[in-house]
């Protein structure tokens, strides 16, 4: 009796336009996503195979250019580090498209280096860049709302709920029906997307997969709770679709905006600007002073190029050059570190207010795990100047002894690659289902207030 009911359900549910047309936008825009996704990841790879066969080459051209001044050669040398897309980038691309994933800098002062990035149209990056991610962040909750906002106004507008009250004792269960009926059609059409993302992006069938597969079934879990919640309420079809797309534009759009408008004020980063003014001066300055104002820091910094011979008596010689650079770098270094630190306190007191906010923490949590959140890019940055460090201390010995560039290994070195540490904080999947289940305990409290539940 009960799997009738349930088919009778569903073939109700299905015979409107409502549900086809839901379920159609849903397919259409989480494929186009998949789509775009993956196009502009493997633009992405494209534009980093190609920039490794170009170090080579511009490497190569160097040498025979400059090849008679070593100093000269590593000035125009350019070292290459890119951060590789992984295959959950194609899914959410979070910040990939804003911040450089290609770095590449000569042996000069890093960090007047380190932030160029693309020329990219501003009117693209307003509008964003289209994933599959937006549709289930974005658009599931608008079906969600349209497939549930009358599912009991809809009865009582039309009469039918008098005869359904006079016909059973248990009239939760005929709404807990049409509600699942509903659940299981949209979780149906997720899976369908996710599958074909799994397939269509090369996704490993790993602990990933699992959470991400999780996180977004507690997300939409989290909007039938929410439409519950408020249809529980006994109003008019008109008030609950508008109290729903007042609440998804509230979570969806004001909240976060507004979230962003308290870290630029609360953790304002005037030291991006004064990292550069710093660098800048520590180099630029050095220009008028005496020779010793640069080499007794640098001999500082590196105690172990002390042994090699420094030719004061020139006015000009590549050692006191690249030491001039590297003060410049060392003279940016605390409004480096201020600068990470208000980074580092945006990204906590983000984590901490998405606890509260689904959509805010499943989005975090995507790019997280895809590996394409401020974190992973902070990682690279920090990964990059590593690398550049190493560069420094292989070939300053062979520039400050004028070494024939023919003896330095400068032709092999080519383009480095960086794989970001991907991370999940479980208790966003945590706060999810609290926040979930208050919602669903609120909605029974409301039934029960009503006297449905018999």
């Amino acid at each position: 009796m009960r799997k009738n009911t349930y088919n009778l359900e569903f073939k109700l549910f299905l015979s409107g336009s409502t549900a086809w047309i839901g379920i159609a936008i849903l397919l259409i825009t989480g494929f186009a996503g998949l789509y775009f996704g993956k196009s502009f990841i493997d633009n992405q790879h494209s534009v980093i195979k190609k920039a490794s066969i170009l170090q080579t080459e511009h490497t190569l051209k160097n040498v025979e250019h400059f090849g008679k001044d070593i100093g000269l050669v590593f000035f125009h040398n350019k070292f290459s580090m890119a951060n590789l897309p992984g295959n959950w980038a194609g899914f959410t691309i979070g910040q990939r498209d804003v911040n450089p994933y290609l770095i590449s800098a000569t042996m000069l002062a890093l960090e007047g280096q380190i932030y160029d990035t693309d020329i990219t149209n501003p009117v693209t990056l307003l509008s964003g860049n289209m994933d599959i991610s937006f549709v289930f962040l974005y658009l599931f909750p608008l079906v969600i709302i349209a497939f549930t906002y009358n599912l009991i106004s809809e009865l009582k507008e039309s009469g039918i709920w008098s005869v359904l009250r006079a016909q059973t004792n248990h009239i939760i269960a005929v709404i807990w029906q049409k509600l699942l009926v509903r659940l299981v059609s949209i979780l149906f059409t997720a899976l369908i997307l996710l599958t074909t993302a799994v397939l269509y992006l090369n996704i490993k069938l790993d602990t990933t997969l699992f959470t991400v597969t999780i996180l977004l079934l507690l997300y939409l879990g989290f909007w039938f709770a929410l439409s519950f919640c408020i249809i529980s309420l006994g109003k008019s079809s008109n008030y609950n679709a508008s109290a729903l797309i007042a609440i998804w534009v509230l979570i969806c759009i004001v909240i976060p905006a507004a979230l962003n408008l308290v870290l630029i004020r609360q953790y304002p980063i005037p030291e991006a600007l004064q990292n550069v003014i710093n660098q800048r001066e520590g180099y630029h300055e050095k220009w008028d002073m005496p020779k010793e104002v640069t080499m007794k820091p640098f001999f500082a910094h590196y105690p172990q190029l002390r042994k090699l011979p420094f030719p004061s008596d020139k006015s000009f010689s590549w050692f006191w050059y690249y030491g001039m650079q590297q003060m410049g770098d060392d003279q940016a270094i605390k409004s480096k570190k201020a600068m990470e630190n208000k980074l580092d306190a945006r990204q906590h007191f983000t984590k901490v207010a998405a606890l509260f906010f689904p959509t805010i923490q499943t989005q975090l949590m995507l790019n997280e795990m895809a590996g394409t959140d401020l974190s992973a890019h902070l990682q690279f940055q920090e990964s990059y100047r590593k690398y550049h460090e190493q560069v420094r201390l292989h070939f300053y010995p062979a520039i400050f002894l004028e070494q024939d560039i023919h003896r330095t290994n400068l032709k092999d070195i080519g383009l480095k690659q960086f794989i970001p540490q991907k991370k999940s904080n479980l208790n966003g999947l945590l706060s999810i289902a609290v926040i979930t289940l208050l919602l669903i305990a609120m909605s029974l409290f409301n039934f029960r207030k009503a006297r449905l539940i018999r």
